[in-house]
């Protein structure tokens, strides 16, 4: 395994130059910042591309925050961190003992320890102590089960699509295809009017946190008698170019009264329209399940999952590294949307280590509907 450390070096020199030889000697790769210093690549971008090849994020809690870039408002380590989170690796936490926190890192070791799924905390006062107890976890995580486990149904839920409380995504003979997933609480009760109170004042820094959206973008919860509701504003940019690539892009997210979470993106395309690439779908299925799961709003072990797009008009089924096209054929002219209700229970790692598992299982029914639907 591909083991990425992550801390904030002043005040933890001791234990960072200690962990490589530990993961080295029980036969792992440790990768840290002080491995890319050489490269080309700034080094910021650096230690994020060297998270996306790891297979295990490492995150060392010590007195120091750190510097915070303006355009997340956060410090390296906690940009590594909400990284990791968004990749659904496995997180081990350790928190060492006997120092005082800057106000800055209390507040991040607050939030690390709000991630209830998926995260593994610990602490330590003593090099030796942490390096023994890093070593026993990454054995462990070498035999340890998959987290991601379905079962039937025991009743039927009912999914509330985008149609049902966007009058936007009812237009859909002049809408644009956006992909849509919404997360089902199975067992749970309804939130109360005091937790819906709150979420509406959280919703939007949570958001936030999950780097999906800049810092500095200003977001306005609106809420309605059975939901709060979070439209994300495009960012400001210069009119596209008929040539020009569109990103998928986030354009909001839903916490129901009645436990469901729901989180809808726009699906990449060029001016011939949007496309359904079978290689990508599932990992921006997969990125709008771990948002889902960076919100922290699931308090059930047991969910429910259905996906959707809000319009066929003028969808095609291609390869995004294709793009631009000159021409193209349309897998459907229709207005119509596709809806891919559940029809299993899935344990909640699905919003985080088993998300992209649960996305390909998604985006498959979902290709199924559209084929059915030519």
């Amino acid at each position: 395994m591909r083991v990425f450390v992550s801390s904030v070096r002043h005040g933890l020199e001791e234990e960072r130059d200690a962990l490589p030889g530990l993961i080295t000697a029980i036969g792992h790769t440790p990768v840290r910042f002080e491995d890319f210093t050489a490269q080309t690549t700034p080094s910021r971008q650096a230690c994020l591309d060297g998270l996306g090849t790891a297979d295990v994020y490492l995150l060392i809690l010590g007195p120091r925050y750190g510097h915070r870039f303006d355009d997340t408002g956060q410090s390296p380590t906690h940009d590594e961190w909400t990284a990791a989170s968004k990749a659904g690796l496995p997180r081990l936490v350790y928190r060492k003992l006997g120092v005082i926190f800057e106000d800055d890192q209390q507040a991040f070791a607050r939030h690390v320890g709000e991630y209830t799924s998926g995260v593994f905390h610990d602490t330590f006062t003593t090099t030796h102590e942490l390096q023994a107890k890093v070593a026993a976890k990454l054995r462990e995580l070498e035999h340890a089960p998959n987290p991601l486990v379905y079962s039937p149904l025991a009743a039927s839920v009912s999914v509330t699509w985008r149609s049902d409380f966007d009058a936007d995504a009812r237009r859909s003979t002049t809408s644009r295809p956006e992909l849509e997933v919404h997360v089902l609480p199975v067992g749970s009760t309804p939130r109360s009017v005091r937790i819906m109170g709150e979420l509406t004042q959280s919703l939007p820094n949570r958001l936030r946190d999950t780097c999906s959206v800049d810092a500095r973008q200003s977001l306005n919860p609106i809420r309605t008698h059975d939901a709060i509701v979070i439209t994300v504003p495009p960012a400001p940019s210069q009119r596209a170019g008929w040539d020009d690539v569109r990103q998928p892009r986030l354009l909001g997210t839903r916490a129901a009264a009645d436990g469901q979470v729901s989180a809808w993106a726009t699906l990449p395309g060029d001016s011939m329209g949007s496309i359904l690439d079978v290689d990508t779908l599932p990992d921006q299925i997969a990125g709008l399940l771990r948002l889902i799961g960076q919100l922290r709003i699931m308090d059930t072990r047991q969910l429910a999952i259905g996906v959707g797009i809000n319009s066929t008009m003028c969808l095609s089924i291609g390869t995004i590294a294709r793009l631009p096209r000159q021409s193209v054929s349309f897998a459907s002219l229709s207005g119509h949307p596709l809806h891919v209700p559940p029809d299993e229970q899935v344990t909640i790692a699905a919003l985080d280590t088993g998300a992209l598992e649960v996305a390909r299982a998604l985006a498959s029914g979902l290709l199924h509907a559209l084929e059915m639907h030519r």
